[in-house]
């Protein structure tokens, strides 16, 4: 290139006004990697071009184009390739912690954004800019358990973390942002220093992005607390990292992740860059979470598999109890108020909003402790580990179901049917209104209590038309109640359908007590009507071809209908797991649960005409609080 620049420079010199001369120097300067000298001389070659007192020369300024329009298509690319990543990052070049604009400005003292320019003259080459942009802002992200005194934000922020003092969790994350710099990679991302925690407005938004920053990472770096070198197979399943509820989803979203031990040696030292395909992970991963790897890896963001992603969460930890809630954000793709102080409402607030969201009663299926923000749901997570079959009814096998419609003809039940098929089928889906929830079942009044004790607390016995004689055994006086009724609110089982609904609204309302309540606010819809949504059809309008099995209800047939509404009758005569509702003292027309801690399996014992028209009479929409 020295040659070259000499050559030039000869030119230039026999000639200061021709643009060739100009030309060749940008060539030499480019290949030397003198990226802003090539850019200077570029452009005075085009200031040559057009000051020629040549039309020809003057006319080949076309074919050049202003590196102003390279300068706008790689900020663009910028703009495009951090749009998504995480507000604050670590340059892990320099140590200093930047933000957006910091981000974007970085790459303009990168020799790559003067390589670019320099190299595009007549034409913007949109594919490479993209490619060597994404590639610069490739980050990695750090998944470990938090110590006592993590550098956070407002300590980092105004000093290089590679300065910073001595100590276990400094330590880590300078290690941290050294493997990710040896790795190749210029940013890195860590919950310790990389929120500002005390900015409301950007910690809510780290809890409602941090799945898909984790997602979007080019690398996870997960540091197993308490296992040191030499690793033995085991060591991976026994970590307090794999008990950590945050982690769940770090470890869920990351495409590549990478486990070291407590002293950075790598964990097992499998021969492959993701350890997430080594087979010795993944069968360690199994064994934790009693869930095969395909499984895992099916389970996506979102609504789907609600009650498999709780039981997963609950065998997780939290140092603070809103978490539990707010590290199962992204996981099921939602936003909520952070508000920490405000205990299991956290927790509450998380499934009212799933439960409006998809229609998923299988979420009231517990037993245990009643949380603050509505009796109907719990204080803990940990009350969905065991699956819901002890509340939701088994399927019916098919001799059975034969059997029960048979009679059910013999007995002209059919017209009745089709009226309690039609009550269900016309219930709203749950919905809050503040800590109000509106439950569509169906609700068993009790008759008179018959008292006794057990070891454990009380026995309490009554009698039901529909449910015959109901015992309940609980630590809770129940006596004391003016009435109570037993609902069964697994209204989708008895339609044979699991729906998943739309968004959510979120508005400031008023409740009874005249306090402001900033909680969930959603309009009911029928189980009609997000079915047809669901399928994305408009109720009354003609169902696509070859979709003939999957008419939305409006429009069966009389026949399948009779069918549908004669098959409900069978699956009400399973045992189901019912809640028990009693009259909320602070509240008018309102129901609490109570008894929660138990589970009360009864059955409709016999369908009778008579029975028939007693659960079309029970059908009804309960509020509960």
């Amino acid at each position: 290139w020295e040659g070259g620049l000499q050559d030039a420079n000869k030119v230039i010199a026999l000639d200061p006004s021709s643009p060739w001369g100009y030309e060749r120097k940008h060539a030499a300067l480019h290949r030397a990697g003198r990226y802003n000298d090539a850019i200077d001389t570029f452009e005075t070659m085009l200031l040559k071009i057009l000051q020629s007192p040549y039309l020809e020369i003057r006319e080949r300024r076309r074919e050049y184009i202003y590196q102003g329009h390279t300068k706008a298509a790689i900020r663009a690319a910028i703009q495009n390739a951090i749009h998504d990543s995480p507000l604050v990052l670590i340059n892990t070049d320099t140590g200093h912690l930047l933000d957006k604009s910091g981000q974007a400005f970085s790459f303009e003292s990168q020799p790559i954004f003067g390589e670019l320019i320099s190299s595009m003259t007549t034409h913007v080459d949109q594919a490479r800019i993209e490619l060597e942009v994404a590639e610069y802002y490739r980050y990695a992200t750090f998944s470990h358990k938090w110590e006592e005194n993590e550098p956070l934000f407002e300590k980092v922020v105004h000093i290089v973390v590679y300065d910073l003092e001595e100590s276990f969790t400094h330590s880590k994350l300078k290690m941290f942002c050294k493997i990710v710099r040896e790795a190749g990679y210029h940013w890195a991302w860590s919950d310790t220093c990389c929120i500002n925690k005390a900015d409301h407005f950007v910690l809510e938004e780290a809890m409602a992005s941090m799945f898909k920053w984790y997602e979007g990472s080019a690398l996870t770096i997960v540091l197993l607390r308490g296992v040191r070198f030499p690793s033995r197979r085991g060591d991976l399943m026994r970590s307090i990292w794999n008990t950590r509820a945050w982690t769940f989803q770090e470890y869920h979203a990351s495409k590549v992740v990478r486990f070291y031990t407590e002293d950075w040696k790598s964990y097992l030292n499998p021969d492959i860059p993701n350890h997430k395909e080594s087979p010795e992970i993944i069968s360690e991963m199994e064994e934790a979470t009693g869930v095969s790897a395909r499984a895992l890896m099916a389970l996506r963001p979102g609504l789907d598999d609600i009650r498999e992603k709780l039981r997963l969460a609950s065998t997780r930890h939290t140092t603070r109890v809103e978490d539990a809630a707010y590290s199962l954000l992204g996981i099921f793709s939602l936003s909520l108020r952070v508000a920490y102080g405000e205990g299991d409402k956290a927790l509450g607030r998380l499934l009212a909003e799933l439960l409006m969201s998809s229609g998923d009663t299988g979420i009231l299926a517990w037993t245990g402790k009643s949380g603050t923000l509505n009796s109907c749901l719990p204080a803990e997570i940990i009350v969905f580990n065991p699956p819901p079959i002890t509340h939701i009814p088994l399927t019916i096998e098919g001799a059975e179901t034969d059997k029960i419609i048979t009679r059910s003809r013999s007995l002209s039940l059919n017209s009745t049917s089709i009226r309690l098929y039609d009550r269900l089928r016309e219930l709203p889906v749950p919905s809050f209104s503040g800590i109000r929830m509106k439950l569509p079942c169906l609700a068993f009044r009790l008759g008179r209590l018959l008292a006794s004790s057990s070891s454990s607390g009380h026995v309490f016995r009554a009698q039901t038309v529909a449910l015959g004689t109901v015992e309940i055994e609980t630590a809770e006086d129940i006596s004391q109640y003016s009435s109570l009724h037993l609902i069964h609110p697994w209204i989708d089982f008895l339609l044979d359908r699991q729906l998943v609904g739309s968004g959510s609204v979120v508005e400031t309302i008023f409740e009874e007590n005249g306090d402001e309540q900033p909680y969930l606010i959603r309009a009911p819809q029928t189980r009609t009507t997000r079915f047809a949504a669901r399928l994305g059809w408009q109720l009354g309008g003609q169902s696509p071809p070859d979709a003939a099995s999957l008419h939305p209800p409006s429009s069966l047939s009389s026949v399948e209908k009779q069918m549908r509404a004669l098959q409900v009758l069978t699956r009400l005569r399973r045992p189901f797991g019912a809640l028990l509702l009693a009259p909320h003292p602070g509240y008018v027309a309102a129901y609490r649960r109570v008894a929660a801690e138990s589970l009360i399996t009864v059955q409709v014992e016999e369908i009778t005409p008579t029975i028939l028209n007693m659960l079309i009479e029970s059908v009804r929409m309960m509020d509960v609080v």
